[in-house]
């Protein structure tokens, strides 16, 4: 038996490890094939060295998957150019994304069960360009570059991954939505619940976009959900690319930004699998053109051997930053507390007793245009609290208010006054904002 070693350019996922072994494996001869993402290597042992292919032989058979072999280690040369244009368009990218998610044209973007369907697709619309996209075109980057190194037909196929990903995202939302219609008040949605979820997701999503930078410490970390977990149920490659892709639509579903949650929640109350149904796809097909350009680009950029390397970066950085991002605003809703302690301020409105044996206390807010008032509340700890939320033309993500470490739930508020009961927590500083966490949030000071 011999063993050759080559050193290989183009790599960054454990999905490239198993692609680049799998297609070796399969030529006659070839005894055990070891391809190392960290040491950019791939060592083959073969009956003879006749069997071994050639340097030519590979370059040529993975010059369509943007892999490039060599016998020596080769010194990757920097491109300033190339890095800084690539900065810029991502920095202009982020610039935009806030920009827009912290513009008023949100605030009056909101659906309730009255609202038409194509309010929802509206509402969907607006989702795609914020913190939706933070999270499931995230996803959808991470995994974009081998759906499209990893598929052998040049033509319409390499974008079947594509259809099927938006398809069963789409499929997904129709059928669970009206599900969740049928189910009505049966199921309730727990926010730190979906939290700890995305914040899980957002790792893995992290840990992706740190492997495509070439961070070698991250390329260790074996997240080959396509490669050996795969391999044990089919071998064979293109049913994988129809599998993952949708699985990983599938799963945006329960994965939820705060404009979903808000969607979901109105199918919850729709109590009609119908409506149910019809809201979150109206929502879904909102999503879609969003999702639709980050096909098109990634499949666009990536089968171009000029633009590939620089897209791929770009995709890297967007991963890294979208994932922290959605990492620190899932911890915002999981963490009740502030970090200090402090004195009432005077802002704070009096601390009010209701008459009763059960020394229940009343807790006002007001909701008015895309506000929350006053500033300050007070209330006393571990005493049952009667908690009034006055909805004066409360606009878009204020209409959802959600009093983190206080209520469990997202509050929908209707015209008028609305009324929730719970039990004031420990002492602390607690605050409330709506369910996307958009509203400037007032602070609640328990004592």
């Amino acid at each position: 038996m011999v063993k050759k070693m080559y050193h290989i350019q183009g790599m960054h996922c454990p999905g490239c490890e198993t692609f680049i072994e799998r297609t070796i494996r399969d030529i006659k001869g070839i005894q055990n094939v070891r391809v190392s993402l960290a040491k950019s290597s791939l060592v083959i042992e073969a009956e003879s060295q006749q069997a071994i292919p050639s340097l030519n032989q590979l370059n040529q058979t993975f010059k369509k998957n943007g892999y490039s072999f060599s016998e020596h280690q080769q010194t990757k040369q920097p491109q300033p150019k190339r890095m800084i244009a690539v900065i810029a368009v991502f920095l202009l990218i982020i610039l935009l994304f806030f920009l827009f998610e912290r513009s008023q044209l949100l605030s009056f973007l909101y659906v309730d069960t009255n609202s038409h369907l194509i309010a929802y697709f509206l509402f969907g619309i607006a989702a795609g360009f914020s913190s939706c996209a933070a999270l499931v075109g995230s996803l959808l980057l991470s995994v974009q570059d081998r759906w499209v190194k990893h598929q052998t037909n040049l033509n319409g196929g390499k974008f079947l991954p594509f259809l099927l990903f938006n398809g069963a995202r789409i499929v997904s939302f129709a059928v669970l939505g009206g599900l969740l219609g049928m189910l009505g008040g049966v199921v309730q949605f727990s926010l730190e619940a979906t939290a700890f979820f995305t914040i899980l997701i957002s790792i893995f999503i992290f840990i992706i976009g740190m492997q495509m930078l070439g961070m070698s410490f991250f390329q260790k970390i074996p997240l080959n959900l396509t490669g050996q977990w795969i391999n044990r149920v089919t071998d064979n490659p293109h049913l994988q690319n129809k599998i993952m892709p949708i699985l990983f639509g599938a799963i945006t579903f329960i994965v939820p930004c705060g404009f979903t949650l808000i969607a979901q929640s109105q199918a919850l109350r729709s109590g009609n699998f119908l409506e149910g149904m019809t809201i979150l796809l109206a929502f879904a097909l909102g999503t879609l053109p969003v999702l639709l350009a980050i096909s098109f680009s990634s499949l666009k950029f990536n089968t171009d051997p000029r633009l590939s390397n620089s897209y791929r970066l770009l995709s890297g950085l967007l991963i890294v930053f979208f994932a922290a991002y959605t990492i620190y605003a899932q911890i915002q809703v999981l963490n009740p507390l502030t970090l200090w302690r402090g004195h009432t301020p005077n802002l704070a409105t009096p601390i009010e007793i209701l008459d009763g044996d059960d020394q229940t206390q009343l807790m006002q807010m007001e909701a008015s245009g895309f506000e929350y008032y006053p500033e300050v509340i007070t209330i006393k700890a571990h005493l049952p609290t009667r908690f009034e939320i006055n909805s004066n033309g409360s606009l878009g993500c204020a209409n959802a208010v959600y009093a983190r470490g206080l209520y469990p739930d997202v509050i929908l508020l209707n015209p008028g006054i609305n009324v929730v009961e719970f039990t004031a927590p420990d002492p602390g500083t607690y605050q409330i904002s709506c369910s996307m966490w958009m509203v400037k949030p007032i602070t609640v000071i328990v004592e």
